[in-house]
């Protein structure tokens, strides 16, 4: 007996300096997988058919009840409306005229009765004019509307993305706090034989406290995640409750998702189809449209009408006639005003111009830094080694029962464990950057939504 303890108290040397080894390869391994090193990079996994039929549910769920779509959807069947409601004709207008009327009560014995029809002539113009104007409105709702769908599906594939991440972050760390509740017990046991220090009690049990405080804050995030998706569909919208059960469904199956971003949109692309330029450009034809109904409103008006006209002759008798006439607005005769207008006019279409032009610079930049975002956050992603990481992931019990054998101390113990908690973890957090970053880059597009002249959408438009 007293010889196998000689030579475990030898051999410990041995095991110990062996571990310390494997664990200072596997903490500089992890380092580089981190990013923080010369790791090598792997291919992200794609997401599997059951990802992409939850990210399909979940955009059409957005589509048809997402309360700002359903808003912008009704602005545009407004303007939509008025388009079709304006540049009719005036309709007839029916005068009437008495004269001469004995003792002012006496209608039949009037010495003059009239009644004709009056119509407008020559308003086509007029009437293309305020056409023109009204669908600059539905272009400006129709960009709203498009802006308002891309934003919500970008927000909806964020809050997707966090709602899975989030909880396996939660049962990751409840796994390292398992691992360590495991060596606690036989930090205990050993300790009750005086075999190991107080200090090393302590030191578990704050490193228990970072762990749960870290775990509770992930569920936390997990609880936002769900609620932001909540917020993003109508409560009683069948699509949304079954969105809700795929995702309570895949957190139940306990697997950690793999999100694969792609490269991001041109920026010329976003730029092209944001509702900073097609907004601006319906605002810039609306101004130009404005300007053209406005000279034809300072054409002259031509109007005439025609009908019929009793009148008394000489001898006390009454006979009637055909009566016709017309009437000319004189437009000289206001040019002033005219010109003031015109020139008024045309300042609108300079500022729409500088209005858009502003707004699309502004935005470039904007688009840019978000690229560049979703790039680091894209290289973050693929400086992960899976494999790495699963060979680490495994040793982990090993690692335990090493400590519970006096072959490591605690503190190797801990490095290891929080090196590979905080390797997956980051991992998975570098998913979450990555929808973040992703979701920026779409609602820096379309998250900025000018509010349409003349609709009725919700005020004060859409933050990014």
């Amino acid at each position: 007996m007293d010889f196998d303890r000689s030579r475990a108290r030898l051999a410990a040397p041995r095991a110990a300096a062996r571990w310390r080894r494997s664990l200072s390869g596997a903490a500089l391994a992890l380092y580089s997988a981190t990013g923080q090193g010369p790791g090598a990079q792997t291919p992200i996994n794609v997401p599997s058919a059951a990802d992409s039929a939850l990210l399909a549910l979940v955009h059409a769920a957005v589509r048809r009840s997402n309360p700002d779509v359903l808003a912008r959807r009704a602005a545009r069947d407004a303007a939509q409306a008025r388009a079709a409601a304006t540049g009719y004709a005036l309709p007839l207008f029916l005068t009437g005229e008495l004269e001469e009327v004995p003792s002012g009560l006496d209608a039949s014995r009037a010495g003059s009765i009239r009644l004709a029809l009056e119509k407008d002539f020559l308003s086509g113009a007029r009437r293309a004019g305020a056409r023109a104007v009204a669908e600059t409105d539905v272009q400006a709702a129709v960009a709203a509307l498009d802006a308002a769908e891309r934003r919500a599906v970008a927000l909806a594939d964020r809050a997707v993305v966090r709602s899975l991440v989030w909880p396996a972050i939660a049962q990751r760390l409840a796994s390292e706090d398992s691992l360590l509740t495991s060596a606690e017990v036989s930090l205990r046991t050993r300790f009750a034989v005086a075999d190991a220090k107080y200090v090393d009690v302590l030191r578990l049990r704050t490193e228990r406290l970072r762990v749960q405080t870290e775990r509770a804050a992930a569920v936390t995030e997990a609880l936002v995640a769900r609620r932001s998706l909540d917020a993003l569909m109508m409560p009683n919208d069948s699509t949304a409750s079954a969105v809700r059960r795929v995702i309570d469904s895949v957190i139940a199956r306990n697997t950690t998702p793999t999100v694969a971003p792609g490269p991001p949109p041109s920026v010329d692309s976003l730029l092209a189809a944001s509702a900073a330029a097609r907004v601006g450009a319906a605002a810039v034809a609306r101004a130009q449209a404005s300007r053209a109904l406005l000279l034809a409103e300072q054409r002259p008006r031509v109007s005439g009408f025609a009908g019929a006209q009793r009148f008394s002759t000489d001898n006390g008798q009454f006979t009637v006639g055909p009566v016709i006439g017309a009437s000319v607005s004189l437009a000289f005769t206001a040019k002033r005003a005219n010109t003031a207008g015109v020139a008024a006019a045309e300042r609108e279409i300079v500022a729409a111009l500088a209005s858009r032009d502003a707004a699309v610079t502004t935005l470039r930049a904007q688009l840019l830094a978000a690229r560049d975002r979703y790039d680091a956050a894209r290289t973050r992603m693929a400086v992960f080694d899976a494999a790495l990481l699963r060979g680490a992931r495994e040793e982990r019990e090993s690692a335990l029962a090493s400590y519970r054998g006096a072959e490591i101390s605690l503190l190797e113990l801990l490095d290891f464990e929080r090196a590979l908690a905080r390797a997956e973890t980051d991992r998975m957090r570098s998913q979450i950057d990555a929808a973040d970053a992703l979701a920026d880059l779409i609602g820096g597009a379309f998250g900025s939504v000018a509010e349409p002249r003349g609709g009725s959408a919700p005020a004060g438009g859409v933050e990014p």
